[in-house]
């Protein structure tokens, strides 16, 4: 597969700009490198998502699934968003829209990018699309995956690579005893975790970091969970957070915590907003 440094044809996702003007800030930089892996963990999870799409998409979708991936491959910024708005608007099921015609995309174009029918700017962009798109699709999937009103519960994890993980556990006990069902993982690698993740479905998880350099590990662990788990809400938490709560926001979580009371707060915020969508 082609890995040029040519120029992006078109701006970066918001993720990943925030990231990188995060640590430009700081007199880093972001490589080249490390968006090519971010571009693979949204062509692996989507990939994955998309089961049997052969078997399962008649000759219309895929018409359509050849459509999205050009639009994600143009320089376009709006067109794969508007198509799959429109896919919406026409009806299409939520488990259709990612699992054949969204998922769909992204195996075509991570094959054109295999096959070197792709640049590996355009495939970064695209990923970049597809992350998007999935996040301003988050409400769709929360209403989807939500049957009955949310109990006070949580996945709490480290981050990959993460030597630091008492506080994590402090902050789990700490909202055991408010009457959360907290469960921890602590210690874990990044596939190993993402899987682990999923199979517990949570609405929401809890990462802690505490060092400079598990940003990229945290902000590839988002993204993991963004694609996998779309319906999920990600605080991050540890002595990064405390030195920078801005770092929260470079890496894409929905919330920063400087210190377990804050966290418990926005934890309970959030549980409130979806026992809301049953009133």
């Amino acid at each position: 597969m082609s890995e040029d440094h040519a120029v992006f044809p078109g701006p970066l996702a918001p993720p990943i700009l925030r990231a990188r003007d995060y640590l430009e800030r700081r007199g880093q930089q972001l490589p080249v490198a490390a968006l090519r892996i971010l571009a693979r963990e949204v062509i692996l999870r989507v990939s994955r998502a998309g089961t049997h799409i052969e078997r399962r998409t008649n000759l219309s979708l895929r018409s359509e699934i050849d459509l999205l991936c050009d639009a994600l491959l143009s320089r376009d910024e709006t067109a794969a968003a508007d198509l799959v708005h429109q896919a919406r608007l026409g009806g299409m099921p939520t488990d259709t829209l990612y699992h054949l015609y969204i998922a769909g995309a992204v195996c075509q174009f991570g094959d054109r990018w295999e096959r070197d029918e792709a640049t590996a700017a355009q495939v970064i962009i695209a990923a970049g699309r597809v992350y998007s798109i999935l996040r301003e699709l988050r409400a769709v999937f929360i209403s989807e995956s939500l049957r009955a009103p949310r109990g006070a519960e949580a996945v709490f994890a480290t981050v990959p690579g993460e030597v630091h993980g008492l506080g994590v556990m402090i902050a789990a006990d700490t909202l055991r005893r408010k009457g959360w069902d907290i469960a921890l993982r602590v210690g874990l690698e990044h596939e190993e975790l993402v899987e682990e993740i999923a199979s517990l479905k949570p609405s929401m998880v809890g990462l802690s970091v505490s060092m400079q350099s598990r940003i990229l590990p945290a902000a590839r662990l988002i993204v993991a969970l963004r694609m996998r788990c779309p319906q999920v809400w990600i605080i991050l938490g540890g002595t990064i957070v405390a030195d920078d709560p801005e770092v929260a926001n470079a890496v894409d979580a929905d919330a920063g915590a400087r210190d377990i009371e804050e966290g418990a707060a926005l934890l309970a915020g959030h549980l409130d907003y979806l026992n809301g969508l049953f009133r």
